[in-house]
């Protein structure tokens, strides 16, 4: 009777792991980018955190999980931009709901507080959609691309946020002028939080990125803004993020 039980008990144990690591691995999304292009392969890993999809209000009917707007680049030791290597589609194409009480039309609306550190640290760089970006992913993701810049040392950065992630200090009635003012209705609420991780190309370790602060809450100006004790849920959208110079 007690070597039965002992069996039942292996076979659950067994079932469980072999689910646990299906659906485990399931939720990874992978993304290939600039395969065709030289450079050296780089992985970047975005975990998924607590916060990653967000409930957003369409309209007084409708309400969907949204997953938040990404972008990855790569600066020199002095700061200057070199390259993006990976950004949601949302953002390169421009391609945002419309609020009911703003009067652009569709396709014309910007969202100036949407990445705005990324936005001005690349000016007017030119962004390919085919090389950096892809559908965005509803969870945990591994982006390989490549970064073309010479060896040495630089930094990787990534900037990320949600639309609507409204808390007390950046609330939905905040006025335009304001300090706390973040894009109105449909705006981003809590501002991007930027993350970095200072590397050497021939470092082939794995680096985490951590938050050196936040961009502009209605994305004015590219300033970096180190406090970030009035971001709440804002610093649960991911996990962490991790690189690896291949």
């Amino acid at each position: 009777m007690k070597k039965w039980i002992i069996m039942l008990c292996i076979m659950i144990f067994a079932i469980c792991t072999v689910v646990f690591f299906v659906t485990r691995t399931g939720k990874i999304k992978i993304i290939n980018l600039k395969n065709e292009m030289a450079g050296k392969s780089i992985s970047i890993n975005i975990y998924k955190g607590k916060q990653y999809l967000h409930d957003f209000a369409v309209n007084s009917l409708l309400k969907i999980k949204t997953p938040p707007q990404i972008a990855i680049w790569v600066e020199d030791a002095e700061g200057n931009y070199i390259e993006t290597l990976y950004a949601t589609s949302k953002i390169v194409h421009q391609n945002w709901s419309k609020a009911p009480s703003d009067p652009a039309q569709k396709g014309q609306i910007r969202r100036d507080e949407a990445l705005p550190y990324w936005t001005h640290k690349r000016g007017n760089g030119k962004i390919i959609p085919d090389t950096v970006t892809s559908a965005t992913p509803k969870g945990a993701s591994t982006i390989n691309t490549k970064v073309s810049t010479a060896k040495g040392q630089y930094t990787i950065l990534a900037e990320v946020n949600l639309s609507t992630d409204f808390n007390e200090y950046y609330p939905k009635e905040a006025k335009a002028g304001a300090e706390n003012y973040s894009g109105g209705e449909f705006g981003s609420g809590q501002p991007a939080i930027v993350y970095a991780a200072t590397i050497n190309s021939d470092d082939n370790k794995i680096h985490e990125l951590v938050p050196i602060g936040h961009s502009s809450p209605d994305g004015k100006d590219g300033k970096l803004y180190k406090d970030l004790s009035t971001l709440t849920t804002a610093r649960e959208i991911v996990e962490k993020i991790t690189c690896t110079i291949k």
